[in-house]
């Protein structure tokens, strides 16, 4: 990694929110929150959704992990008020987020504020749906 691209992933943190086109399984850009990091990826990696989709709601353990976000407490990265799905784990290597920011790909837009980083810390470390040595390597 070189230092620009270690400048970049050492301002990325717990909370920030970023926004990025570069989803393979995606077809649009999202907004998407970093939890968590260990020494090689950013983790965590929740979407912010302004809905709950149908198959989430189905599933009582995901639907759990919804976690609300007001845009009155974002009002210049939110459109609505929203929802962080912190219910799957999803990561990218430090190196290739630092690169997509680099290009323009993917812009850092803001921090979730501390109640909101607390909230969400809270239900995954509380989550069965995460194993002890996730919730150890990437929440503590």
């Amino acid at each position: 990694m070189d230092i620009g691209n270690r400048c970049i992933a050492l301002a990325i943190s717990r909370g920030t929110i970023l926004h990025s086109e570069e989803f393979d399984f995606i077809d649009h850009g999202k907004l998407f929150i970093v939890l968590g990091e260990n020494e090689e990826e950013m983790v965590g990696f929740f979407f912010i959704n302004s809905k709950i989709s149908q198959y989430i709601s189905r599933n009582p353990q995901f639907f759990a992990m919804q976690m609300s976000i007001k845009r009155s407490d974002y009002p210049d990265i939110l459109i609505y008020d929203s929802f962080v799905g912190c219910h799957a784990l999803t990561s990218i290597p430090k190196n290739e987020l630092a690169i997509q920011i680099n290009t323009g790909k993917t812009q850092i837009k803001g921090c979730l504020n501390e109640r909101d980083i607390n909230m969400m810390l809270d239900a995954v470390r509380n989550s069965d749906l995460f194993t002890e040595q996730e919730k150890n390597t990437f929440f503590k």
